[in-house]
């Protein structure tokens, strides 16, 4: 766990992320396991105290894990995207990933996700699944062009979902028009 203590609340806030995979006959993520820096294939931000690392200590096995994280006391956040071209829908992603996100502060609040988002040839996003954690007062939510997949505590959990099957969760994206995703990991806070 990471910790943070200021002006005696305790608040924090991160994102640990592992093996990023879209399969469907080979893989359109390019480093999606982290093996290589994370600035192959990778565009990553920060702001607001925010970090980005890379390392082989975050989970017990021997290969690279990606962690973000974004330190309390600031609004900030630390993200890192790729955007992929796909043949079809008719694919499968998965991702293994630890989230936590938590604030104890009134007006402020935390996310920490794993977001894919639907793009359209002109990379205009029309809607996203977000697997987070978030804090009661988080503005994510669902809706017709955003399906939500809570996660409740800290462990390591892999996700995997067809993405055809997924944007059934999302009324207001036309599937046909889906021709790029966006995999982000994001850790944001606002007033923490």
């Amino acid at each position: 766990m990471v910790f943070d203590y200021k002006g005696g609340i305790m608040q924090k806030c991160f994102i640990l992320i592992i093996a990023i995979g879209l399969c469907f006959a080979s893989n359109y993520i390019t480093n999606g396991d982290f093996e290589q820096v994370q600035t192959v294939g990778w565009t990553q931000s920060t702001y607001g105290s925010a970090s980005i690392t890379r390392g082989t200590t975050y989970d017990p096995d021997p290969d690279y894990e990606i962690y973000l994280y974004k330190a309390s006391g600031t609004t900030g956040h630390a993200t890192l995207y790729q955007i992929a071209d796909i043949p079809t829908t008719h694919l499968d992603f998965k991702v293994n990933a630890k989230l936590w996100a938590w604030d104890n502060y009134g007006g402020a609040w935390a996310g920490a996700a794993v977001i894919l988002s639907y793009l359209d040839a002109s990379n205009t996003t029309l809607g996203d699944t977000r697997i987070c954690m978030r804090s009661s007062d988080c503005p994510w939510t669902d809706g017709p062009t955003c399906h939500i997949i809570a996660v409740y505590d800290s462990l390591w959990h892999t996700y995997t979902f067809n993405i055809y099957d997924e944007l059934a969760n999302l009324a207001g994206v036309d599937a046909s028009e889906v021709d790029k995703i966006k995999v982000t990991l994001v850790d944001s806070v606002i007033h923490c």
